[in-house]
């Protein structure tokens, strides 16, 4: 079997916070958001032997404790994903999976199949239809409300869930747009205790869109009142912000 392999990251200490982990990433992903710094994953062609993925991920299992997926989109090979992470979990190291969360039912296969340890999804905008194709580029009747069960799937599991949102002025980021986001987690998410709410500063200097790399980015202060606001409508969560200038702080 081959995946559409667009990369591999044989140590990285960033992509799951707290641990030290290989990240692989897959080529295709369903969105085309203006911001996405990985665009080149999008449209990029380079099938590899499951056999390959393996080699690299004993070569770095000494070092690590984790296998991170990441994109463009995993969940796209979902297939895939499942064969290599069935290889990461026979060999006693954790499993990662960073989703746009279009495909609520690879995220539930996963589960079910003991395959995944955590899920960082991203909640692009608040969860209606024209919020969502505004950020995501393409047109999508199903894209907001498979986002929300993806969400809700894990919650109902025994994993842990980061969720998060990257923010640029005037496309989201505006602390209308994350009470939305926010309520919608408080009133959807039943284990909020194992929930991370991250608020990500967005900078489009690495973007393919000229709209965004001509950008400004919130500064901190700004970060701190959208947290600040993401707190008062979601209870017993922690909330993080995490930006060029202060790296990634847990807010109270």
């Amino acid at each position: 079997m081959q995946a559409n392999i667009g990369g591999i990251v044989p140590l990285s200490t960033v992509d799951w916070h707290g641990r030290s982990s290989l990240v692989i990433f897959f080529n295709g992903c369903p969105f085309h958001c203006g911001y996405c710094h990985n665009y080149s994953l999008l449209n990029g062609s380079n099938p590899v032997d499951l056999e390959w993925v393996q080699k690299r991920i004993m070569e770095s299992k000494p070092f690590i404790s984790a296998v991170v997926f990441l994109g463009g989109e995993p969940l796209l090979q979902a297939e895939a994903v499942e064969k290599i992470a069935g290889f990461v979990k026979t060999n006693g190291l954790r499993v990662g999976i960073h989703t746009n969360g279009f495909y609520p039912q690879a995220v539930s296969n996963l589960i079910n199949k003991g395959l995944a340890d955590k899920f960082f999804i991203d909640i692009k905008a608040p969860l209606t239809r024209l919020s969502y194709e505004k950020v995501i580029g393409v047109s999508s009747s199903s894209a907001a409300s498979n986002i929300g069960e993806s969400v809700r799937i894990v919650d109902q599991s025994p994993l842990d869930l980061e969720v998060k949102t990257i923010v640029f002025p005037d496309i989201l980021g505006s602390k209308e747009d994350i009470r939305m986001i926010a309520q919608w987690l408080n009133d959807n998410i039943t284990q909020k205790q194992k929930l991370t709410y991250v608020l990500g500063q967005g900078k489009g200097q690495n973007s393919n869109d000229p709209v965004f790399r001509k950008m400004s980015f919130l500064s901190p202060a700004e970060m701190d009142e959208l947290a600040k606001t993401a707190l008062r409508y979601l209870e017993g969560a922690t909330v993080v912000t995490q930006t060029d200038e202060e790296g990634r702080v847990e807010k109270f």
